[in-house]
C-alpha cells in the first residue's frame, strides 16, 4: 500500500505540517509514505499542442507529451502511477491553488487514465484513492477557489476523492502547529486514505459531509447549467464533477442541491464524464 503526497507550498511551511501528520498516520497503519514538492521539480507548462489528444482521439494510441524528455514530470507521474493514494496539498494564492500546482496538472491531460482506456492501455487500470489538504491565511471566503480546482484535477486523474480538509486562519509557516483540531484533522484524512485503500469498491466519501453544496463531491460552487454537446444539460450543475440537478427547499426551508435521476450521466467522479468528453474532442476536432 503506497501513497505519495504531492506538496505545492513552501518548505516547513504549515501545508507541509499538515501533510506529514498525515503520512505519519498512515504510516502508522502500515503503509508505505514518500513525499515530494513540486518547488524541487522542473516541470514546463503545457504549450497547447495538441499532440496528445490528437493521438487519444483521432488516431487512437497512447500518446507522450511532447515536454516528457525535457523536465522532471515524467518522474513525478511515474511515482503518482505507481501509488494506491495520493495526497495532495496545495495553498491558497489570492482565491486560487497556488500557481505550480496548475502547471503541474496542465501537464495531467497526456497521464489522463480515462483516455488512456479508450485506446486500451491497461496500464493506467488501476484504482486509487485521494486526499487533498488547502491552507491559506483567511476564512473560506479568501480561499473559495482551492478546494474545488483541487479536487477536479483529483477527479480528472480517476482517483476517488475520500476526504478534503481546508486550514484556515495560518498565514505565518508554523502557525498551524498552534492549531490541535487542525493537526488532528489531518491525521484522520491520512487513516481514511488507508481505509479508501482497503475498502475501494465500497467505500463513501469519509469526510465532512456538509463541506458544501454538492451532495457528491461536496464542492461549495454551483452554476446555472447549459446545454451539453449531445444532450439539453441540467437546471443546475456543480462544475466540479458535472453531476446535474435543480435547487430544492427542506423541510427547514432552506436551499439545497437535488441530484436529479439521471443526474449522474456525466459524473466526473466514476469516469463517465471524462469518457464523454473523450468523444466530444474526437467530433469537435473532426
Amino acid at each position: 500500500m503506497k501513497i505519495l503526497a504531492v506538496l505545492a507550498g513552501r518548505k516547513n511551511g504549515n501545508g507541509e505540517i499538515l501533510t506529514k501528520e498525515a503520512l505519519m498516520r498512515a504510516e502508522e497503519l502500515g503503509a508505505q509514505v514518500k513525499m515530494i514538492n513540486l518547488h524541487d521539480y522542473n516541470i514546463m507548462p503545457c504549450t497547447g499542442c495538441e499532440s496528445c489528444t490528437v493521438k487519444f482521439t483521432q488516431q487512437h494510441c497512447a500518446p507522450e507529451c511532447v515536454n516528457m524528455h525535457k523536465d522532471d514530470m515524467e518522474l513525478i507521474m511515474q511515482e503518482w502511477l505507481d501509488s494506491d493514494g495520493v495526497i495532495v496539498t496545495v495553498p491558497a494564492y489570492s482565491f486560487m491553488p497556488a500557481g505550480i500546482y496548475r502547471i503541474f496538472t496542465d501537464r495531467h491531460l497526456s497521464y489522463e487514465p480515462n483516455f488512456h482506456k479508450q485506446v486500451g492501455n491497461a496500464a493506467y487500470f488501476k484504482h486509487r484513492v485521494g486526499g487533498i489538504i488547502t491552507n491559506g491565511g483567511s476564512t473560506r471566503s479568501w480561499m473559495s477557489m482551492v478546494m474545488e480546482s483541487v479536487t477536479v484535477t483529483l477527479l480528472k486523474q480517476d482517483i476517488k476523492v475520500v476526504d478534503q480538509m481546508m486550514a484556515n486562519r495560518a498565514p505565518r509557516p508554523g502557525q498551524i502547529l498552534l492549531d490541535d483540531a487542525a493537526l488532528q484533522r489531518a491525521r484522520q484524512l491520512g487513516e481514511n486514505v488507508v481505509k479508501g485503500i482497503q475498502n475501494y469498491e465500497t467505500v463513501d466519501y469519509l469526510g465532512d459531509p456538509n463541506l458544501g453544496w454538492c451532495p457528491v463531491c461536496h464542492s461549495n460552487l454551483l452554476s446555472l447549467g447549459q446545454p451539453h454537446w449531445n444532450s439539453s444539460g441540467y437546471p443546475i450543475e456543480c462544475p466540479v464533477c458535472h453531476c446535474g440537478g435543480d435547487l430544492e427547499k427542506d423541510e427547514n426551508g432552506r436551499w439545497k442541491f437535488v441530484i436529479q435521476a439521471n443526474g449522474r450521466e456525466k459524473s466526473m467522479t466514476d469516469g463517465s464524464g471524462a469518457k464523454d468528453h473523450f468523444f466530444e474532442i474526437g467530433e469537435t476536432m473532426g
